[in-house]
C-alpha cells in the first residue's frame, strides 16, 4: 500500500501511542509543570471521571503562565486549554493528522466510544510512524519541497 492508502486505513492503534498522564483540574500549575519535566512530555490531560476536560501543554506554560506571571499555586483549570479537542480510538491516522493541522496542535487526547481517556497521540509519534513504515517517501524528499533548483545538484 502507498503512504496515502495507509494513512486513510490505519487507525491510531497502529501508532503504539503512549499511556496518558492525567491530572485533576485542581492540580496546581507547579505540580503540572513538574509532571511535564519529570516525564519528559509535552502535555498532561486534565480529566474529571477519566474524561478529558482540558489539556495543559508546554505552550500553555509559555503563553499563559510565564507571560502573565501566574502563581505556581494556581489551579491548572485556570490556564489549561479547554475544551480539549479529542479523537477516538478508531479514527484513521490521516484524520488525526487533519485534526492536528486544523487545530495547530502537537498533542491530542484519544478517547474510547464512551469518552474515557485512553492515550495521547503526538505529531512526533506520527512522524515516527511515517519514517518507520515509509522511509523511502521521507528520505527521498528534497530539502525544501516547494523550491525548484535552477541546476542539477550533486555529481
Amino acid at each position: 500500500m502507498s503512504l496515502r492508502e495507509n494513512l486513510a486505513s490505519d487507525t491510531i492503534a497502529s501508532l503504539g501511542t503512549r499511556d496518558p498522564i492525567d491530572i485533576s483540574p485542581r492540580t496546581s500549575v507547579g505540580g503540572a509543570i513538574s509532571l511535564l519535566q519529570n516525564h519528559s512530555i509535552g502535555c498532561v490531560v486534565v480529566t474529571e471521571d477519566h474524561r478529558p476536560v482540558g489539556i495543559f501543554t508546554e505552550r500553555d506554560v509559555l503563553r499563559r503562565v510565564l507571560s502573565s506571571n501566574v502563581s505556581l499555586e494556581t489551579p491548572v483549570a485556570d490556564v489549561m486549554t479547554s475544551p480539549a479537542t479529542v479523537v477516538t480510538c478508531d479514527e484513521t491516522i490521516g484524520s488525526v493528522i487533519q485534526t492536528l493541522v486544523d487545530g495547530g496542535f502537537r498533542h491530542v487526547p484519544v478517547v474510547d466510544a464512551s469518552g474515557v481517556l485512553k492515550s495521547v497521540v503526538s505529531v512526533k509519534r506520527i512522524v515516527e510512524y511515517v519514517v518507520d513504515h515509509f522511509p523511502a517517501a521521507v528520505f527521498n524528499l528534497p530539502p525544501e519541497p516547494g523550491r525548484l533548483l535552477a541546476s542539477r545538484e550533486g555529481a
